[in-house]
């Protein structure tokens, strides 16, 4: 396997810059859109706070040139914390927090749909604490949570992994793993299929891979320990750890040989909240860049 280089597929133009527009989260969606959520300074928090973004914030969904052009949708009150950002069939986007607030008993949205005009619709309720989310092109959310939404109260987080449709239904739940999920580190899709990386408390990291027509999935071990972001095609992969470092690997039965690594030298400090992986292409964003490699 020769490796390749990453190639930058996109920057944030100097004229958003200069109108004080500033992109506070981003996705890549199944069809190998980028999509960067963009939002004036005005809504900033100070620097370390959480959310980002003082709420309500106004923004915009840039849908930067890809399959089908450059698109904007316009986003006007947002109340959901902008940690998640990803789109959906039909133009829509979804936007999500990582934390979940209740009132009393009873859980909270904490998830957004909006149309392709920035239309509000669906509210969400998709669990506490999480920290891996990634839609497939049927509509599909596939998740991942943290330790406080796997042993917390919010029942739709305790299976450590999960799939949920457009509505907030739960539509997969994880059987037969070879261990507890404690921590969910990433997501990626590979056609119509799914895989989440995640760690328990006791081993090394794990890839779940799970085929949405019946359900099934299957584990294998991570090659990286806790990595920012992976693709995956056929029995070939290609991983990113949180120093920079990209690593080609050959899944061999189940367990993964190394075929090459490189530690490109890129501007900008490198985005360790997110990276995704869209049939064996991984995404991942560096200071006002965001680049693509191939496995």
């Amino acid at each position: 396997m020769v490796p390749g280089r990453p190639v930058e597929v996109w920057r944030l133009p100097e004229e958003e810059r200069r109108a004080g527009r500033r992109a506070v989260t981003w996705t890549v969606g199944p069809d190998g859109d980028l999509a960067v959520l963009l939002v004036p300074e005005e809504y900033a928090a100070p620097a370390g706070s959480w959310p980002a973004v003082r709420l309500p914030y106004d923004g915009e969904v840039l849908v930067a040139p890809g399959t089908a052009g450059e698109r904007r949708v316009p986003l006007t009150g947002v109340a959901v914390p902008p940690d998640h950002l990803a789109l959906l069939p039909g133009g829509r986007v979804l936007l999500a927090a990582v934390r979940a607030d209740r009132d009393g008993e009873e859980w909270l949205p904490n998830g957004s749909v909006y149309g392709p005009d920035g239309t509000p619709g669906a509210e969400l309720v998709l669990g506490d604490d999480t920290g891996v989310l990634v839609t497939d092109r049927d509509g599909r959310i596939w998740m991942a949570y943290g330790d406080e939404g796997i042993y917390g109260d919010h029942p739709t987080a305790t299976a450590g992994l999960l799939a949920a449709d457009a509505r907030g239904r739960v539509v997969w739940s994880p059987t037969g793993l070879p261990a507890d999920p404690l921590e969910g580190l990433a997501g990626a899709t590979e056609g119509r299929c799914a895989w989440l990386a995640w760690y328990p408390s006791s081993s090394g990291s794990h890839l779940t891979r799970i085929d949405p027509a019946d359900g099934s999935s299957g584990t294998v071990p991570c090659p990286a320990r806790q990595p920012v972001g992976f693709a995956v095609r056929g029995r070939e992969g290609v991983f990113l750890t949180g120093g920079g470092e990209l690593t080609w690997q050959l899944l061999v039965g189940k367990a993964w040989k190394q075929t090459a690594r490189r530690k490109p030298d890129l501007p900008g400090e490198l985005d360790r909240q997110r990276a995704y992986g869209r049939d064996g292409v991984l995404w991942f964003r560096r200071g006002d860049g965001w680049y693509r490699v191939s496995v």
